[in-house]
């Protein structure tokens, strides 16, 4: 019977090809998606990893950059018990690099960042972007008032800039004295500077506003954490300007909200294509199936039983079905391949995923031959053989 099926499949070459095809698109959809949602879930959480601390943000702001308080905050924040440290910050999107503009993607956009030195070197872990430096130096409290900037190895690279040499960023000009390379696509789009000169380049003239602080635990742990987070928030709770103080597992718990919301978005999508890739095997094998009443009538008048006529057509669509399977993720596989040549980040295909991609496949022909097997099951064979 399977050599039976897979000739009647071949008698019919250009049919088959197009409906394999539906449910290889389909395959190769839901593994590219599925690959791109995943690589940019790893980006994040590599990225989180790297930051080890708190970051206090004003309450109800979405990111850093939309923030806003007082710096005399930080003052408070270190006298509270199993504090070690607390950095102020200063975030600034920065509309253009040596003329080109940096706004135009959520990858390419490049940041300021503005830091206070003696405060800095109050961390015993040392921030993320010290930590990570690979040539010059990391900003020191010499450079107050002067134009130094720290730049990521990426952004070094894409301007064709090296320690000794300058870069403008917006309307001004910074000389470089250090390069850094964390390995993080969202943390390598960062310029670190004095926290003055952050200022000075964001036109602020008081010298009393930041936007965020990155508060150093004495003690790594989830439970002290969340007790030096609590009493954070308590302490401003009536201020004017309350705070959220976000742990990295409450970061990634926020950007897993984020990936959720895709990743349901991805899969209506790629239901459809599914949906799209059933349809054409139930149409082919209907057709095939018309045209061969005859031929269903000659075999059950040879014996053939109505469970025999039903696992013949069942056959011929799950072939198709894995045909189409294996193609899809095949074309999947090898697409997310060469489109990680011009992405920002590696997506990620793991084999779980490729496995569940083909099962889909092969359900899906087996799906499509189920009318088709029943209508084929159910002719007569007096009147399919006059049929003929």
């Amino acid at each position: 019977m399977l050599r039976f099926a897979l000739l009647n499949i071949l008698t019919r070459p250009l049919r088959s090809f197009l409906a394999l095809v539906g449910v290889a698109v389909a395959i190769a959809g839901v593994v590219g998606l599925i690959s791109v949602s995943s690589g940019l879930k790893n980006t994040m959480t590599d990225t989180l990893d790297k930051v080890e601390g708190l970051v206090m943000i004003e309450a109800n702001s979405v990111d850093p950059i939309f923030s806003s308080l007082p710096i005399s905050y930080a003052n408070r924040v270190e006298k509270i018990p199993g504090v070690a440290a607390c950095v102020p910050e200063y975030w600034k999107v920065a509309p253009n690099v040596e003329g080109q503009k940096t706004l135009m993607g959520m990858f390419s956009a490049v940041v300021v960042l503005g830091l206070d030195p003696e405060r800095h070197t109050r961390l015993s872990a040392g921030h993320v972007y010290s930590r990570s430096m690979k040539r010059g130096r990391n900003i020191e409290g010499q450079d107050a008032g002067k134009r130094r900037v720290v730049v990521s190895e990426r952004i070094a690279k894409k301007y064709g800039k090296d320690v000794g040499g300058s870069i403008k960023v917006g309307e001004l000009l910074y000389e470089i004295v250090g390069v850094y390379q964390t390995g993080s696509l969202f943390l390598d789009g960062t310029l670190v500077m004095h926290l003055d000169q952050a200022w000075a380049f964001a036109g602020i003239s008081g010298k009393d506003v930041v936007t965020s602080f990155y508060v150093e635990p004495k003690v790594q742990s989830k439970e002290e954490m969340a007790r030096i987070e609590k009493a954070i928030e308590d302490e401003f709770s009536k201020d004017p300007k309350k705070v959220d103080c976000l742990s990295t597992a409450e970061w990634q718990s926020e950007f897993g909200k984020l990936i959720s919301n895709l990743d349901v978005f991805l899969v209506v999508v790629s239901s459809i294509a599914v949906i799209v890739g059933a349809i054409g095997i139930l149409n082919t094998m209907l057709m095939s199936v018309t045209e061969r009443i005859p031929e269903f009538g000659i075999l059950k008048a040879n014996g053939w039983s109505r469970g025999d006529v039903t696992r013949l057509v069942l056959v011929e669509s799950t072939y198709l079905g894995i045909a189409g399977g294996l193609l899809g993720c095949s074309v999947g596989v090898a697409g997310v391949q060469i489109a990680a040549r011009f992405m920002p980040f590696a997506p990620a295909t793991p084999p779980s995923l490729v496995a569940t991609a083909f099962g889909v496949g092969v359900v899906l022909g087996i799906l499509g031959g189920v009318y088709p097997a029943r209508h084929a099951a159910g002719l007569s064979p007096v009147e399919a053989i006059r049929a003929a």
